[in-house]
């Protein structure tokens, strides 16, 4: 009997490099810690196979990720910042992990990955409803309603640690099956899977209004209509762009409809003081930073507001790791931007730049007020996807 996930399914589709990948996919959806534990494990066991080391040789300007690592550790161990030096080390795992999932992926698995991924989306939000469920009961409500809570301990997060961080997985999550309804040949043709993905949108768009995350709304707006515009579908982005002018317009005449509307304006009073914190130190450290997680590590100096890192994707890289550590994984991310846009030019598969390209998008929309890509699931998931133009590595590098 055919299980998609079963263990004879994979050793008969995949060889042993490409289960590797699988089973790291498959973390995803596991608790951070344990997703983070099994991707460090993975890496380790490939380096002592020197599964590692090849990849490195095969991937051009790869070398760069060690600079950049070694760099960041280093200024953390200087500014007594361990938990950047924890990070400095995961960083380069996960950027490992990456190097070898490019040289071993391949079309098959890639949609494969996809369906798994979709078809755990639909288990976490399952998981997050448990949880919502539980939330109502905690403040003495009963039955099943629609309330959108405000306290971060009343937000559901699934399996992702925070309401924040499983918002921009949904993100993805919303993505990846609109990329598979991109991919069919003909939706008259292929109507219960595009029902089928219809549905798993829904339900996940139905998990982010009870994550009450604001900022995810815009980010999937935004990836959705570049999808359309890169594979071309012009007239199906207009109308998509009419119905979200009009969701704009039903908010601006019912202000008080909007998710957490009587918070805004300390919201954005908090987002203020963490911003001032950062940039007074990035004016002190503007070169090298102090490593991962320095705001975590320097707001009692500036009597800022208490958080992780400073909800911003435009300033939180510069805070870390300077201009000069910027600068050193720069080439290699350059690299990749050119495969990217040769991927785009010889026009290989236009629905796949359009995935990878909206997966950025969003990043930079929502990072705008937070920087919830900076995490282990979230991170590498958007890594796996943004390196996955090496499905066509022969094609690019002809």
């Amino acid at each position: 009997m055919f299980i998609i996930f079963g263990i004879d399914y994979l050793k008969e589709h995949f060889n042993h490099h490409q289960r590797y990948i699988v089973v790291a996919i498959l973390s995803l959806f596991l608790p951070f810690y344990m997703c983070g534990a099994v991707l460090i494990f993975l890496t380790l066991r490939l380096l002592w196979k020197g599964e590692i080391q090849e990849a490195y040789r095969q991937i051009p300007k790869s070398r760069y990720i060690i600079y950049f690592c070694g760099l960041s550790l280093i200024v953390s161990l200087l500014y007594q910042n361990f938990y950047g030096a924890a990070c400095s080390i995961g960083i380069l795992a996960i950027l490992s992990f990456l190097l070898y999932y490019r040289i071993h992926i391949t079309s098959e698995l890639f949609e494969f990955i996809v369906d798994c991924i979709i078809v755990l989306s639909a288990f976490a939000a399952f998981y997050g409803l448990i949880e919502y469920i539980g939330i109502l009961n905690k403040v003495n409500i009963d039955q099943l309603e629609i309330v959108i809570f405000n306290k971060p301990q009343d937000r559901i997060n699934s399996v992702f640690f925070n309401a924040n961080y499983y918002a921009m997985m949904i993100e993805f999550f919303v993505c990846l099956a609109f990329y598979k309804i991109l991919k069919l040949p003909s939706i008259r043709k292929n109507f219960k899977k595009f029902l089928y993905y219809v549905c798993i949108i829904a339900i996940n768009l139905f998990m982010l209004l009870l994550t009450a995350c604001r900022t995810a709304w815009p980010a999937i707006a935004g990836g959705i209509l570049i999808m359309l515009i890169i594979d071309k579908r012009y007239r199906t982005c207009a109308c998509i762009f009419a119905c979200m002018m009009l969701v704009c317009i039903y908010f601006i005449f019912n202000p008080s409809k909007f998710p957490r509307v009587d918070n805004i304006v300390a919201y954005f009073m908090t987002r203020q003081n963490i911003w001032e914190v950062a940039i007074a130190n990035i004016k002190t450290h503007p070169l090298f930073g102090e490593g991962p997680m320095t705001y975590i590590h320097i707001y009692p100096l500036y009597h800022g507001h208490p958080t992780e890192h400073a909800h911003s994707i435009y300033l939180d890289p510069v805070l870390c790791f300077g201009v000069v550590g910027l600068l050193t994984i720069a080439p290699f991310i350059a690299e990749n931007i050119k495969r990217l846009y040769r991927l785009w030019k010889k026009n290989i598969d236009k629905s796949l730049v359009a995935l990878m390209v909206a997966f950025t998008i969003m990043i930079f929309i929502h990072g705008m007020l937070d920087y919830t890509i900076f995490f282990v699931q979230t991170g590498f998931l958007y890594l796996l996807v943004a390196s996955s133009f090496d499905i066509y590595k022969e094609s690019l590098d002809a």
